[in-house]
């Protein structure tokens, strides 16, 4: 209880720090999710029994340079989430508080911060759903910019049939069920990458002080 009262007073006294670390939160939750989003949505496409809009080795195509970019941006939010951990607990390191409180006060402000940043999101897509799906839209016309060749449309019977256009929206393609499936399922992803990031770096920053405090005794 202590923890969690220090915790929410030092939120209090810092409101502009805290609004910054959960919009941080937020934009990075946003760029995991719809990455991870886009790759599951690849994956209904390459499994489905329906017409085939692309060919497996196009699917890898796509899958790789979405995965290229989901793992920098992973690399790239853990690097930010260390140098943001490392900050708030050096400005703190000075005051009454002990550096185990401090680590363990600075890991759970984050942590509330993450959980207001999903709910934010969540229903960002609940109530907005048609701009979340434009953007998502963006994305995945990015990935297919990436293929060369690709035609504008497929033929649901060799040389005659209907004509499936590639670029056609997300939501023509997969119910709008499966969409929020696919965006659940990957925002739980990202938020549990995240939460597994924070106790390494919280583990190892207490390791640290451990080990300093170990030195400073003798």
């Amino acid at each position: 209880m202590e923890l969690i009262s220090t915790t929410l007073s030092t939120i209090k006294r810092h409101r502009i720090q805290f609004s910054i670390s959960w919009v941080i939160c937020l934009v990075a939750l946003f760029v995991l999710t719809s990455l991870g989003m886009i790759k599951l949505v690849l994956h209904q496409f390459d499994s489905s029994a329906q017409i085939q809009l692309f060919t497996s080795k196009e699917v890898d195509q796509l899958q790789r340079y979405f995965s290229d970019r989901l793992i920098l941006s992973a690399i790239g939010l853990f690097f930010l989430l260390l140098v943001f951990l490392a900050i708030k607990i050096h400005r703190q390191k000075d005051t009454a508080s002990s550096m185990k409180k401090i680590i363990y006060s600075t890991g759970l402000e984050f942590l509330i911060g993450l959980l207001i940043a999903a709910t934010c999101l969540i229903l960002l897509f609940t109530i907005f759903e048609p701009v979340y799906e434009s953007i998502l839209q963006s994305f995945y016309h990015q990935g297919l910019n990436q293929l060369k060749e690709l035609p504008n449309f497929v033929l649901s019977n060799g040389t005659s049939g209907i004509a499936y256009s590639i670029r056609s929206s997300l939501s023509f393609e997969l119910s709008s069920t499966t969409l929020l499936d696919l965006f659940f399922n990957a925002l739980f992803k990202a938020i549990s990458y995240i939460f597994i990031c924070l106790c390494l770096l919280i583990l190892s920053f207490r390791l640290i002080s451990a080990i300093k405090r170990k030195k400073n005794a003798r």
